[in-house]
């Protein structure tokens, strides 16, 4: 048991407003010098936030609003600058996610997003039962880029799953009938009818 602290400050953390009035509490904050390992460290307070500077009610408040407005519209309403909403957001997803569990999807669907107008692609993987997604990541549409969502699912998880929807890219079909040959894949009638006019468009340049 630890007795007595090592020093103490005031911190002041923003809170929930109150109507119009931006509310602020003033507390303080003690650290302890550790008799086992002999570091100095903070204690713990279940209603802070990992930012330091905001109580967790707060940074869950900007989080979920990030899910219904911009992260630009959030800022200017909270008054607070971009890169720190966006912290609060990933920090909101990030204790979203931590609830929810390691997902068991049994049907998934594989999409590919451009972000940076074009110039970087990333892979989004979708539990469509539960209508989520559950794994974003990979720098391009290749078969290596959506390998390590499968490597991230593991082998027993990848053997529940039953149906994959994507579209006739080859190399999500490779990456899939790879790592999971008993899911059945379905492409999307998008591409399935984009395909299909290509195919007539040439059919009726060649006549």
């Amino acid at each position: 048991m630890q007795h007595g602290w090592y020093d103490r400050k005031i911190r002041r953390v923003r809170d929930l407003s109150c109507g119009d009035t931006r509310v602020a509490l003033e507390f303080e904050l003690r650290r302890v010098a550790c008799r086992r390992c002999g570091k100095v460290k903070c204690e713990g307070l279940d209603w802070l936030a990992d930012h330091p500077l905001y109580t967790r009610r707060f940074a869950y408040y900007a989080g979920r609003r990030c899910a219904n407005a911009p992260i630009k519209t959030v800022a200017a309403e909270l008054k607070l600058d971009w890169p720190t909403v966006k912290t609060l957001e990933k920090q909101y997803l990030r204790a979203q996610l931590a609830k929810v569990g390691t997902p068991v999807p049994q049907v998934i669907g594989i999409d590919a997003l451009s972000i940076r107008k074009r110039h970087t692609c990333r892979i989004v993987v979708s539990d469509l039962i539960r209508g989520r997604p559950i794994w974003f990541g990979g720098q391009d549409r290749s078969e290596e880029s959506l390998q390590p969502f499968y490597e991230w699912l593991g082998e027993k998880r990848a053997k529940r799953l039953r149906l994959a929807v994507m579209d006739m890219w080859p190399a999500f079909r490779n990456a899939t009938e790879t790592a999971t040959p008993q899911a059945a894949i379905l492409f999307d009638t998008f591409h399935v009818r984009r395909h299909l006019g290509e195919a007539l468009d040439q059919g009726r340049k060649a006549e």
